[in-house]
């Protein structure tokens, strides 16, 4: 059956970096009874602040999508890994978790969205959407999805359900055991309203519980 539940950033799980540079807001992970601190997580949703340069956390046998919310661009270096990147607001980049990447910030600092998952066991991707005040329709085209709400405010609604869901800045809404076909009807109630909408699909048939 599925399951939508609004959840509010107050809510969120607040855990130190792994490399004790800063903190973490948890917004969602999986599977039920994981940890970060354990490694046995399936994906895991968050914010955080890059307050000043430095070294990623590893996350061997992840991969990763962050995204810039506000402040400047980031660098990131990867070494040997990868070429370096500039990473602009709002601009979804993916990279391995186990890389090790050096972060230089090339302006103000950011607040950023993490999306880290295992793709030996799920699939991820993250889509910008700039609202506004406009009537979105998306098709969530997942079994799971997660929608946040960096700023603004805007109902939410999935397919079926009675009533929409009242969203403000640092909200979010879980959603799983959708259908295919489920859609999400989104109604922004102000200019700068800005939502991140995180599509996730297991690779197994076994989907878990959220």
């Amino acid at each position: 059956m599925r399951s939508v539940q609004a959840l509010a950033l107050a809510a969120a799980r607040r855990t130190p970096w792994r490399n004790a540079r800063g903190f973490t807001d948890e917004l969602a992970l999986e599977p039920r009874g994981s940890s970060l601190e354990r490694g046995d997580f399936h994906w895991r949703i968050s914010r955080a602040k890059v307050a000043e340069n430095g070294a990623f956390s590893s996350f061997p046998g992840c991969e990763r999508i962050l995204v810039l919310l506000d402040g400047g661009a980031l660098s990131l270096d990867h070494g040997e890994h990868g070429p370096r990147a500039r990473v602009r607001t709002l601009e979804p980049y993916r990279f391995s978790g186990h890389w090790h990447t050096q972060a230089q910030l090339l302006g103000e600092p950011a607040n950023d969205f993490n999306v880290i998952y295992r793709p030996e066991l799920v699939r991820a991707d993250v889509e910008v959407l700039r609202v506004g005040t406009r009537r979105a329709r998306l098709s969530l085209d997942a079994s799971i999805a997660f929608l946040h709400l960096p700023r603004g405010c805007a109902l939410a609604r999935v397919t079926g359900e009675e009533e929409a869901l009242a969203l403000t800045s640092g909200d979010s809404l879980s959603m799983s055991k959708l259908a295919p076909g489920d859609e999400l009807e989104l109604l922004g109630e102000r200019d700068d309203t800005l939502a991140l909408l995180v599509r996730i699909e297991p690779r197994s048939s076994d989907h878990g519980s959220t």
